[in-house]
């Protein structure tokens, strides 16, 4: 794969991509107002409902939340977390992929793997921030999306319903019932959460997994978004296919709203939240449906858990690997790996 030197290569990138950021003006502006979607159109019966409550603090629905997020991801490394003995092979891939970016380190250090991360991640922006645009003016919501309801009557009940998101994605994350009591479940997973240990890993190897999981991620958005191989492309071609569809989205804001890019991003207005990809009716039906008894667990922070604090990263990266580069983390050990050997070392300090 061919590779511009940095300065060089950022040069034609700052050049190439000069309508990048006010791309990503307009996009930032779409989200923060939930847009695109379409206006909201609440059911009024809504205003009448008596959504249940969440006793556990925000801290403590973080740490289950991630929780769940982890065994999701862990599910499709092929890694059961609420099945014994399998977590087993999530701190054996944490041993093992400890070692080998410390020895690659060692080996090169400021290693990156070829990757120029940052311009990664700027191309992948720019096709995000593309689509957004794309879908707001097929939606009919740039720059001035049609009026939904006042929300100052459905404030309330939106704070409520905000309260219970998380809860809503646990329950369908791990596929629980809702109308069963959610302690009995959430209570069997907290305990095995509470219970998993997972080796250290060493600053500089988490510094470099979690550049090298930024860069990937960005490659396989660009891979999903433009169709290619962007590693076999390289990134100089990557950046001009990039460039040609900011310069295709630009035109088409001058077609629709008649104003040029540069222009509009100057004239956004404040506008009201749309709470359409909030409160949609499925949502709503998923948190009248939920059993939630007080709960008055001392759940700890996710800082304080390794199991999250590291897990999450490492299965981040693994599936970007799968992703990016097509290679998927062994979960067992091969007659000559090491695997065994250094997770019996981690365990030992």
């Amino acid at each position: 794969m061919a590779q511009l030197p940095l300065l060089q290569l950022n040069a034609q990138l700052n050049a190439s991509l000069s309508m990048s950021a006010e791309m990503q003006l307009a996009a930032n502006w779409l989200g923060q107002f939930g847009l695109p979607a379409a206006p909201w159109e609440p059911d009024e019966a809504w205003l009448e409902l008596q959504l249940p409550s969440l006793s556990l603090s925000a801290s403590a629905m973080a740490t289950l939340s991630a929780f769940a997020q982890l065994r999701v991801s862990a599910l499709e490394l092929g890694i059961d977390l609420m099945a014994p003995g399998q977590a087993m092979a999530l701190a054996r891939l944490v041993a093992t992929l400890d070692a080998r970016l410390a020895a690659m380190l060692s080996a090169n250090p400021g290693l990156s793997l070829g990757l120029n991360v940052s311009a990664w991640m700027q191309l992948s922006a720019a096709m995000t921030a593309c689509a957004q645009v794309r879908a707001a003016l097929s939606l009919g919501v740039l720059p001035n999306p049609p009026p939904g309801p006042p929300l100052g009557l459905w404030r309330p009940f939106l704070v409520q319903l905000r309260a219970l998101l998380p809860m809503i994605a646990i329950v369908m994350q791990l596929n629980l019932s809702a109308s069963a009591n959610l302690a009995t479940d959430l209570s069997a997973m907290l305990r095995l959460m509470l219970q998993l240990r997972l080796p250290a890993m060493g600053s500089a190897s988490l510094s470099l997994m979690a550049s090298l999981t930024a860069g990937l991620s960005a490659i396989a958005q660009l891979r999903l978004s433009l169709g290619i191989d962007p590693l076999a492309a390289g990134i100089t071609e990557v950046a001009m296919m990039v460039a040609a569809q900011l310069s295709a989205t630009a035109e088409m804001v001058l077609q629709i709203t008649g104003i040029p890019l540069p222009s509009l991003v100057l004239q956004l207005p404040q506008i009201a939240y749309c709470p359409t990809l909030m409160a949609p009716s499925a949502v709503v039906q998923a948190a009248m449906s939920l059993n939630l008894p007080a709960l008055n667990w001392n759940v700890p922070a996710i800082a304080d858990l390794p199991v999250l604090s590291l897990g999450l990263p490492v299965v981040s990266f693994a599936a970007q690997l799968n992703a990016a580069l097509n290679l998927q983390a062994s979960l067992s050990p091969c007659p000559s790996c090491d695997g065994q050997a250094l997770l019996g070392a981690a365990f030992s300090l």
